[in-house]
């Protein structure tokens, strides 16, 4: 008995050591450019790998005036919020429907959304460029809010969906025959037990909306109304690249992002193991 208790302890640390190594090699990145925020551009590339000789914490101050990184964090703050609102409360109440509700054509129309899960956004982007441009709404921030929010949709449907169809529809049965009518049902009952999930979808939603790249560089013009992610281009000059800046202004817009993630991550990882996809 005592030989086995060794050998599977053995093997726990076997899984342990190899899973420490997949996790550093994967976040060992993000550790080295906030490192280099605190560095030169001569220590930079003398010393790629080392600790600063000197932790320079006046980059992000240089970074975040150079930068005008002060409009870009509103301005993205104000795309994400209003993109992932819209998301998780359309993407609910259409989970819903389809898990739910009885209707002509629900099973068609549920697999015609999820066709949105199959196509890249450059498919998408001149046919959404010549829509914006017929609505008048190219060069602002709805340009990026509604596209972002559409965009999400399918995959928050889905796991939404899943979620509503492996919870029993006994409470809601229950209201029905006590006279509650559908938004009763759907308010009251669904939306608290389903919590967990819309909370789960709205942080992976975020993390995608906020890093956003391609339809902010298409369908935005005025430099005041850019996001972070394209307001970074502002670091890199035509014939050099102050790189010290570039990494201050880099951890600058991912730091806070990360930290939200750690601090909500049992949020998520519950939302997801508690979700049924099949």
């Amino acid at each position: 008995m005592s030989f086995a208790t060794d050998r599977r302890s053995a093997g726990e640390w076997v899984q342990f050591v190899a899973g420490g190594a997949i996790v550093a090699a994967m976040f060992y990145p993000t550790i080295w450019m906030v490192l280099s925020a605190f560095k030169s551009n001569r220590e930079i590339f003398r010393h790629p790998f080392g600790l600063p000789e000197e932790w320079r914490w006046g980059n992000f101050a240089e970074a975040w005036d150079k930068g005008g990184m002060g409009g870009l964090y509103l301005n993205s703050i104000m795309v994400t919020v209003v993109a992932v609102s819209l998301t998780v409360a359309l993407a609910t109440a259409a989970a819903f429907a389809f898990s739910r509700l009885e209707f002509p054509g629900r099973r068609w129309l549920y697999r015609l959304l999820l066709i949105g899960l199959l196509l890249p956004p450059p498919v998408v982007a001149i046919p959404l460029f010549a829509i914006l441009r017929d609505l008048n709404m190219l060069n602002s921030l709805w340009a990026l809010i509604l596209p972002g929010a559409a965009w999400s949709l399918s995959l928050t449907i889905f796991i939404m969906h899943g979620y509503f169809t492996s919870i029993r529809p006994d409470m809601e049965e229950a209201a029905v025959l006590e006279g509650a009518n559908v938004w009763q049902v759907f308010r009251d009952i669904s939306v608290p037990m389903v919590w967990p999930s819309m909370l789960t979808l709205a942080i992976v939603n975020t993390i995608n909306i906020w890093n956003e790249l391609m339809f902010a560089l298409l369908f935005i013009v005025d430099e005041d109304k850019r996001t972070l992610p394209v307001g970074l281009i502002r670091f890199f000059g035509r014939y050099s690249t102050d790189y010290a800046m570039v990494f201050a202004a880099l951890t600058i817009t991912t730091v806070p992002i990360l930290l939200l993630y750690f601090l909500l991550q049992r949020h998520v990882i519950a939302g997801l193991s508690a979700t049924s996809l099949d």
